[in-house]
């Protein structure tokens, strides 16, 4: 079924519930939302394009309103004509579209707060992780998408500019993260390490913690200070002979281990505490009340978790050069 509407008639509304979405057909749209109490254009759509889809996957009301720019005819695609779309699609690929919809609604939440450079950075590297997990070209490990694709995308759900957000994107592609590349008439991002694409993003998290109405993220980066080094370093070296449990731990006396350490690092004794707590909040080890191998409150760990912590460490000094290149 086809409508008609005249330029500047209201078509969908941010927040209000959907069972529909659009196709257009001749015309124009324009795309925008309300930020800070504010009107801000995201995008202009043309023929062929489609908009108002992400309220019949999720159920979820409007990210977004949409006006006429011009005079418009669209095509009005119902909840059982998009069951009959989605029934052409393979089964197995069809749960990637309410998982895309919910990552890029979550990524939507930023949208508030996009007014500092860092906000920006962690949406937009964010945005590409989810992507190119769920809809990039694999070749082996190496994964690439359209760069047009994910600028689109970030447009739409990040309430940001395609020059600015294109920026972002094209000093990403010159740092170890991820290149740009041209070959094939396409600029196409490419990202050779997705786990480490990942991890970046959630190192970037913890530097946002402070967002509100997000969930804390775990400190897996930030909790791994200078002395959380030297407390790691001397775990291993020092502790790393005792003897294994059943499952692979070794169990080191809590006092014991924290004289040494602060007789050998010059560390205080609450420093090297707090320090241990924090690593066990981070999951790098594992703080008990009392441990039946040593009769007392232990430190217990496996060596293969220190030397991951430990990688950890040197990927925080490359993050914070990555972040500060961008």
């Amino acid at each position: 079924m086809n409508k008609a509407y005249g330029a500047g008639d209201l078509i969908i509304r941010e927040n209000t519930p959907g069972d529909s979405a659009y196709i257009i057909i001749r015309g124009s749209v324009e795309v925008s939302k309300v930020i800070d109490g504010q009107r801000v254009v995201l995008d202009t759509l043309g023929p062929g394009s489609i908009f108002g889809e992400m309220s019949l996957i999720d159920g979820r009301p409007r990210s977004a309103t949409v006006t006429a720019v011009e005079a418009t005819t669209l095509s009005l695609v119902d909840s059982k004509r998009f069951q009959v779309i989605l029934n052409a699609i393979p089964r197995e690929v069809r749960p990637l579209f309410s998982s895309l919809s919910e990552r890029l609604r979550n990524t939507n939440k930023l949208v508030s707060v996009l007014n500092q450079r860092s906000r920006l950075i962690y949406s937009a590297c964010s945005l590409l992780s989810l992507m190119q997990a769920e809809a990039g070209e694999k070749n082996g490990n190496v994964v690439s998408i359209k760069l047009e694709d994910v600028v689109y995308e970030g447009c739409r759900v990040l309430a940001v500019d395609r020059e600015r957000l294109g920026e972002v994107y094209r000093a990403l592609a010159q740092t170890s993260l991820a290149n740009l590349d041209k070959s094939n008439g396409d600029e196409r991002l490419t990202v050779d390490d997705p786990a480490m694409l990942k991890a970046f993003v959630g190192f970037l998290a913890e530097k946002m913690s402070y967002i509100p109405g997000f969930p804390p993220p775990s400190k897996k980066f930030s909790t791994l200070s200078p002395k959380a080094q030297q407390v790691l370093f001397h775990l291993r070296n020092v502790a790393a002979q005792l003897p294994e449990d059943k499952a692979g731990y070794c169990h080191y006396d809590f006092d014991k281990y924290v004289k040494q350490a602060t007789s050998t690092l010059k560390m205080g004794v609450k420093d090297v505490i707090i320090t241990l707590q924090n690593l066990a909040g981070s999951g790098h080890v594992r703080l008990e009340k009392f441990s039946e191998e040593v009769q007392n409150k232990a430190v217990v760990f496996r060596s293969r978790d220190i030397s991951r912590a430990q990688l950890i460490l040197l990927q925080v000094e490359e993050f914070e050069q990555i972040y500060e290149a961008l």
